[in-house]
């Protein structure tokens, strides 16, 4: 018996679980390979009005491999795809690895300056991007792609990518020639990926193929694995594959399960909604946001929502008034996952087999472990259920480290325990509830307050639709309360009712001092609320971040 059996939520997973077996050696091109042997004529990729089948994918991979080799790239080296989804991003990322080197990962919309940091961070030697990016990097600071080799997508409907310009000849003419026969073991880095530098610099989280390959089997044994879908489904694909939940969640897991992915580059409603109603896709994976711009959309009800099989969401919190709209017209269930890009990313998952409970994230993913101990780190004993303290993560999908960064690997890894810097607490019956981070709680009157307790609280509201609190300087108090809200136009919210409804369901001192309402919330690049653009910044100055933001879109 191992110690996880021991665990109260082991008990809730289903009968799939018990024969989730994760091959210890499997790298992300075995995961190629085998889906390859598995569906060699069926859908893998459809962009626009083409698509690949799992053959072509591989072909097409394989092919970038060899055009990497052509060109220097080796074992160890470092490529950064800095694109929109498109079919160029998932040839680029298998066909990295293929030929033994590691994918960087760096958002397409970063600002010239924030791309530089993290290839120059990352010692990229090569980038594969649109010739739109180079030429607005070049507008920014000019040096992002200074002194690596560049290999541009070309946006004609071939498709077909150029390296400097030079044609880099058909996808077979390159399986003609001998193979790279680079051994890539599993517990190599497959890929850096970039955190959002809320807190400070971007850091590059090592996620090995070892990772990423058992990320995709937990998600498949408590989700994929307790549905009947149907041969070669499809699957929405609007995610930044930039992004860890994207690129996990739902590219590497749709080529595992044989899944046909719709590669749309931009999210937009009205569109995904159009496509929703002609392909039929059988999994929708999304944020919160998105569920709610679809919610909002007119001639939802006839968008074939209904039709969809599964509904994934995570990035954010999903307030429970939102989920229920959403659910009400679609009459599905959209399952929340939570999970952090130390982790690959998922840890968490608030069951389908099992109840949802309101504002948890769930139960842990199987194969994982999770304690919350003592907030100030001085060892990894468990809490008694219910205290709030630092939760801690320990299972395949957790990290190698920080690039380059061993001091900072060495306080966020503990004895094989994966430190998240997330205040939580965990019920008698093992489902977990984050109360804040440990940077954002706020010390009021001597009293700790947990800045997504309050959050919660108010997203209940009917008409909020967003809300972050953090703490603001107090002559008095030291720190006071301080909430960030966007609601709905069309339901008026007052401060007095909104002080109401909160000391209905919070102690005093944890009902924000001041309601500061704006148009929307400033955002990082990959979707999370960035908190460290309010702290006392009056609404006006929020549209300019928001403003500057989309400037960059």
């Amino acid at each position: 018996m191992s110690a996880l059996d021991d665990q109260p939520w082991t008990s809730l997973y289903p009968a799939a679980v018990d024969e989730l077996d994760i091959p210890t050696g499997m790298s992300l091109i075995d995961l190629l390979h085998s889906s390859r042997d598995r569906y060699a004529d069926q859908t893998a990729l459809t962009f626009e009005d083409r698509t690949w089948t799992f053959d072509e994918l591989s072909v097409q991979s394989h092919a970038f491999a060899h055009l990497l080799a052509e060109h220097g790239f080796g074992r160890g080296d470092r490529l950064a795809i800095v694109l929109p989804n498109r079919p160029e991003y998932v040839f680029a990322l298998f066909g990295t690895v293929i030929a033994g080197g590691i994918v960087v990962q760096v958002n397409h919309r970063y600002p010239a300056e924030e791309m530089r940091r993290i290839l120059d961070d990352a010692g990229a030697s090569m980038v594969i991007t649109t010739d739109a990016t180079l030429d607005r990097c070049a507008r920014g600071d000019g040096q992002s792609f200074l002194g690596r080799q560049v290999i541009r997508v070309d946006t004609e409907p071939n498709h077909r990518a150029r390296l400097r310009g030079i044609a880099a000849g058909s996808a077979r003419d390159f399986l003609l020639r001998p193979p790279l026969n680079v051994a890539v073991d599993s517990s190599e880095v497959a890929v850096l990926q970039y955190t959002g530098g809320t807190t400070g610099a971007a850091k590059g989280v090592m996620l090995t193929h070892r990772n990423l390959v058992a990320n995709i089997e937990q998600r498949f044994a408590v989700t994929y694995a307790l549905f009947d879908l149907p041969d070669n489904a499809k699957t929405i694909n609007v995610l930044p594959m930039c992004h860890v939940y994207g690129l996990t969640c739902v590219t590497l897991t749709s080529v595992r399960g044989g899944m046909n992915q719709i590669l749309i580059p931009e999210f937009d409603a009205k569109a995904v909604l159009e496509i929703i109603r002609d392909q039929r896709p059988a999994v929708f994976t999304g944020v919160p946001t998105m569920y709610t711009a679809l919610t909002r959309t007119p001639d939802i009800d006839a968008s074939g929502l209904d039709q969809v099989t599964i509904y994934n969401s995570a990035g954010a919190g999903f307030p429970l008034e939102q989920i229920e709209q959403f659910e009400a017209k679609t009459g599905g269930r959209i399952i929340e996952g939570f999970g952090i890009s130390e982790a690959s990313p998922s840890t968490h998952l608030n069951p389908v087999f099992s109840e949802r409970r309101v504002g948890s994230i769930g139960i842990p993913m199987p194969l994982t472990d999770v304690r919350i101990v003592d907030r100030d780190g001085h060892d990894t004993i468990p809490l008694p259920v219910g205290e709030v303290g630092e939760m801690i993560i320990r299972g395949p999908q957790v990290m190698a480290g920080y690039w380059n960064q061993p001091a900072l690997t060495d306080a966020a890894l503990r004895e094989g325990w994966l430190l998240t810097g997330d205040l939580a607490h965990m019920d008698e019956d093992g489902y977990f509830y984050i109360d804040g981070r440990k940077k954002e709680l706020i010390v009021t009157s001597g009293f700790n307050v947990y800045p997504a307790e309050v959050e919660q609280v108010l997203a209940r509201y009917p008409g909020i639709l967003e809300a972050a609190v953090i703490g603001v300087p107090d002559p008095y108090r030291g720190e006071a309360v301080c909430a960030y809200l966007v609601h709905d136009p069309d339901r008026p919210v007052s401060e007095a009712d909104l002080n109401e409804h909160c000391r209905r369901f919070l102690v005093g001192y944890k009902v924000p001092r001041e309601y500061r309402f704006v148009p929307a919330l400033p955002r990082t690049p990959v979707g999370k609320i960035a908190k460290n653009k309010l702290d006392t910044t009056a609404a006006a100055e929020i549209v300019a971040v928001l403003t500057n933001q989309k400037e960059h879109r």
